[in-house]
């Protein structure tokens, strides 16, 4: 039983610093926004509109990660390409953030980060906040496996798929 303790301790360490791999912080946010990153604001819409980053989309992360459809049906309404850069944000340490960053990370092409410290942290580090909500154009999203090889299916744009659409 002594021996066991030490392993599972193990595991469980290897498993948290597996789940915080993407957490970045207000700087590493900035950099992401300046690449064109979409910014997803999992806060109370009280909270949003108070002040959150530049460009942010408000999603509604609790109905986000109840299921593909609903994945698929909030990023595609908010107009979140999962084929581009994402950071979510909420409050700081904001396991909500974090679940759907994970969430999103499954399914997305391009990365998605979480912004670990949240609004606060990006205020502290004096960057600016907009009070305007965003609303961008729908993006549609649908599952897709990208490889043949690939185990789990991806999220992609359906211009990424649409031969007749622009090229990328």
């Amino acid at each position: 039983m002594k021996r066991i303790a030490p392993l599972i301790l193990a595991l469980f360490a290897g498993a948290a610093s597996a789940q915080l791999a993407d957490a970045v912080s207000a700087e590493a946010a900035a950099q992401a926004l300046a690449r064109g990153a979409t910014v997803v604001d999992v806060r109370p819409v009280a909270d949003y509109r108070a002040g959150h980053l530049p460009g942010a989309v408000l999603l509604d992360a609790h109905a986000a990660t109840r299921g593909l459809a609903a994945l698929q049906d909030q990023v595609s309404r908010q107009g979140v390409d999962l084929s581009r850069e994402v950071v979510v944000v909420g409050q700081p340490g904001d396991l909500l953030a974090q679940r759907l960053q994970q969430h999103l990370a499954r399914y997305a092409t391009g990365r998605v980060s979480w912004l670990v410290g949240g609004v606060h942290e990006w205020v502290l580090s004096g960057r600016p906040v907009d009070t305007a909500d965003v609303a961008l154009p729908a993006v549609p999203q649908y599952l897709v496996p990208l490889r043949a090889e690939a185990r789990s299916p991806r999220m992609a744009g359906a211009a990424l798929r649409d031969a007749s659409g622009p090229a990328i």
